[in-house]
């Protein structure tokens, strides 16, 4: 009997020995760190399995997207178009602005590569980059276009100095400044101007003061430097300014009695040859009251002649109306003639007949032929008294139109 009951009690030991285990291990699962409290069990053998609570993963943390990069737009390229100056335009003259008002930054020299960075709206002015990398604007007429500029940014609007304050003088044009430039490369010198006419300018009232210094410019002293450029040409006595003569004398070699001038040349021709002037005051038609009919065809060769010795031929109005009042022709024949052929040959005009209108008998002495002099003797003063005179006005007018010409004109060009 001894032997059956140490058999259950060893028996009732060894179950009470695995519940122990098993206790054990259960507690050390069930205490086991992590797991996000998710029980996890390990059946034992025979044991009954509790399946664990059912688990709902995490939404996982959102991930910002990565950045999209905004792509970066190439600038739309705008078509380069580079000019050159004329072969013909050294001394174009780069401006601040555009127009003959702007200020001049320097001058460039014939050939000059400028790229086009703008235009005025009518594509006389060009906005321009030098090859030394200075901006300004130059006139359109100076260069030779690769292509069109049309597609060029308007960038400015010109604003033209005044070539003359009065309405007397026109015609200072670029073709003036083709004459000139045409005219040094014969020789002829910029600072020069030559005179060409009868009486009315074979006269010590006319243009010599300025030489002589009897004159006072009053408000118009900013024809000072005009004065100074052209010294020494105001006191010379011109082989082509004759007493009585008129276009036909002025043009036939045989009525050529200087002796300065060679035997088969014309005064006209023998004074460009001998003064080499870039520009010529030309007033005449007074002698020509009697042979109006053939005036313009005289006139024609002397300007024709003119231009292409490369000077500048200023065609100016008389005050008398003699072909008229001494002859048959219509009233202001030659005036008339003389401002059509200017708009003709594009060359500067000097209507003195027009700056003269207001002055008491048109500013003519009493033989209604010759301009009359201040009683002072002073032609070249130029205060309200002074003006009333012929001598005087023409003395001014002169001088303005040398002065525009001086400054659109007569610069010299660069190598």
């Amino acid at each position: 009997m001894k032997s059956g009951t140490r058999w259950r009690r060893l028996l009732v030991w060894e179950v009470a020995g695995v519940v122990v285990v098993a206790a054990v291990l259960y507690w050390i699962v069930t205490r086991a760190p992590g797991r996000q409290g998710l029980v996890v069990v390990t059946p034992l053998v025979g044991a009954t399995v509790t399946a664990p609570a059912t688990w709902t993963p995490r939404p996982p943390t959102p991930t910002r997207p990565p950045a999209t990069a905004t792509p970066t737009l190439a600038p739309t390229a705008t078509p380069t178009i580079t000019v050159q100056v004329a072969a013909t335009g050294g001394g174009l003259r780069l401006r601040a602005t555009p127009g003959t008002a702007g200020e001049v930054i320097r001058e460039l020299g014939a050939l000059t590569l400028l790229t086009v960075v703008g235009r005025t709206e009518d594509n006389a002015w060009l906005e321009v980059v030098t090859p030394a990398g200075e901006r300004g604007w130059v006139n359109t007429v100076y260069v030779d276009l690769t292509a069109s500029v049309d597609g060029v940014a308007v960038t400015g609007q010109a604003e033209d100095a005044a070539v003359s304050a009065v309405s007397y003088l026109s015609g200072v044009t670029s073709h003036a400044r083709e004459i000139f430039l045409n005219g040094l490369a014969l020789g002829n010198k910029d600072y020069v101007f030559s005179m060409v006419g009868d009486s009315n300018t074979d006269n010590p009232a006319f243009l010599l003061p300025f030489d002589t210094g009897d004159y006072a410019l009053g408000e118009h002293d900013y024809l000072q430097l005009t004065i100074d450029y052209f010294k020494g040409s105001f006191s010379r006595d011109s082989a082509a300014a004759v007493g009585s003569y008129n276009t036909a004398k002025i043009l036939n070699p045989g009525d050529n009695h200087d002796g300065r001038c060679q035997s088969s040349e014309s005064l006209l021709a023998c004074e460009y040859r001998l003064n080499q002037p870039s520009v010529a005051l030309i007033l005449l038609g007074s002698g020509d009251q009697h042979s109006w009919q053939g005036f313009e065809g005289r006139y024609r060769q002397i300007i024709e002649y003119s231009i292409a010795r490369g000077v500048i031929p200023v065609l100016i109005t008389k005050a008398d109306d003699l072909e008229h009042t001494d002859n048959t022709a219509p009233s202001g024949f030659i005036n008339a003639a003389i401002r059509q052929l200017a708009v003709e040959y594009d060359v500067p005009l000097l209507d003195l007949r027009l700056a003269l209108a207001a002055l008491p008998n048109l500013g003519l002495g009493p033989d209604n032929l010759h301009y009359n002099v201040p009683p002072d003797g002073h032609s070249a003063y130029f205060d309200a008294a002074h003006l009333q005179y012929g001598y005087t006005m023409r003395n001014l007018t002169a001088l303005q139109a040398l002065d525009a010409l001086r400054q659109y004109v007569l610069y010299a060009p660069q190598p």
